[in-house]
């Protein structure tokens, strides 16, 4: 069969909720046993191991930086190949990193294993998970997109009072072991029965307006520039949520909040995003993604002008917390979407692994960065950093639609 008949073709509505629940429940499983784990074992294992908290929590970083390396070549891989084996290796290579978690005794072999957690992320994660989706669903897969992110979305949710009590009842490094468990029975064989066994060929004719699809709405003479942009947009939204998300309670604080103030108002943006998303999942369609982008680009910028001029309250941060969350939500959509409207179906995981290699340098850098703004000069300082970022962003997002537009 043809690419153009695969993506033409009508997809089982069953098989695409099945696709969408299966990859949904890995996503959660992968993120919750990798980066969420952390949020409580961190200082268990600081105090287990001897080990600072910066050198707890720099597993992040080098988590990062590993996945950053490998990304590039693992979406192509994808692509050529299909996203089956890739996520099924990474499933597997996860497996391999809880297990010497598990049994980790101190710095070096602590951080060994944040090396294969990293190499490991870009196979069974987000990207990967996105080009699998899309091999099912073909290019009308931005409502199944969307769901993927609603469902992954539920991580914390899931994830944080499971860990809570994993901690209390059998400790870190059973938790580790049981992670294990997870990643070989249930993620690899959902990977392995969902999956498609190998990438949708080619098409052999001329491009034509039925291979948009396919090969995306953009001419090869505009498609760096807009990569270019959208890679900076992703950067930009990169720094705000690895570096300010992370330590947004201190900056509230420091800005006058109480600490019971600032988590509830905090507390705002995970319903925002939800929010978000779930209003995508049902009007998506019926406007442009790159309406969607703007839509995103425009409330983080403005969630800034809310807070920054006025001053810290309860009023100005709950409304600086809602407007960033309703902005994130549409982003996550619209940045695993818009490669594959613009760049199309057959190189859908190459861009976004080329995104990912500057993103992942952004985002194990952002946390350093914002520390040292609040240390060295005042809370304030990280919201101007966090602000020019957003404005960044929206300026790419501009200059892409113009872009796509001419």
């Amino acid at each position: 069969m043809t690419a153009e008949a695969t993506q033409t073709a009508p997809v089982d509505r069953r098989r695409i909720l099945t696709a969408v629940a299966g990859l949904g429940a890995t996503q959660i499983i992968g993120w919750g046993t990798t980066f969420s784990s952390l949020t409580i074992f961190g200082t268990r294992i600081g105090d287990d191991l001897a080990l600072s908290r910066e050198a707890v929590f720099g597993g992040i970083t080098i988590m990062l930086l590993a996945s950053a390396l490998v990304a590039p070549r693992v979406g192509r891989f994808a692509d050529q190949r299909g996203a089956r084996p890739v996520m099924i290796t990474g499933s597997l290579l996860a497996a391999m990193a809880m297990i010497a978690l598990a049994f980790t005794q101190g710095a070096t072999t602590y951080l060994l294993a944040w090396v294969l957690v990293g190499l490991a992320m870009p196979m069974m994660l987000a990207n990967t998970a996105l080009v699998g989706l899309v091999q099912i669903v073909g290019s009308n897969a931005r409502q199944a997109i969307t769901g993927l992110m609603l469902l992954s979305g539920l991580t914390g949710t899931v994830f944080l009072p499971l860990n809570a009590l994993l901690i209390e009842s059998i400790g870190w490094r059973n938790a580790y072991l049981g992670f294990a468990l997870l990643h070989l029975l249930v993620c690899v064989p959902i990977h392995a029965l969902i999956l498609t066994r190998r990438a949708p060929e080619a098409p052999h004719a001329p491009r034509s307006s039925s291979d948009r699809a396919v090969d995306g709405i953009l001419p090869p003479d505009k498609r760096f520039m807009a990569f270019v942009m959208l890679t900076v947009w992703s950067c930009a939204e990169g720094l705000i949520v690895w570096g300010l998300y992370m330590q947004i309670i201190d900056v509230f604080k420091g800005m006058g909040l109480s600490a019971v103030a600032a988590v509830g108002v905090w507390a705002a943006v995970g319903p925002a995003q939800a929010s978000a998303r779930f209003g995508e999942l049902m009007l998506g369609g019926r406007y442009s993604i790159l309406t969607t982008a703007l839509l995103s680009a425009g409330l983080s910028c403005s969630s800034f002008f809310l807070i920054l001029p006025f001053g810290g309250s309860i009023v100005t941060a709950a409304a600086f917390a809602i407007c960033l969350g309703l902005g994130h939500g549409f982003y996550a959509i619209a940045r695993n979407t818009l490669p594959l409207t613009l760049f199309g179906v057959r190189e859908y995981g190459t861009y976004l692994g080329r995104m990912m290699l500057p993103q992942s340098i952004v985002n194990a850098i952002a946390p350093i960065v914002f520390a040292t703004m609040i240390a060295r000069f005042d809370p304030t300082s990280a919201l101007w950093l966090a602000g020019a970022a957003a404005l960044a962003g929206f300026a790419s997002v501009v200059m892409l639609v113009r872009t796509c537009r001419t």
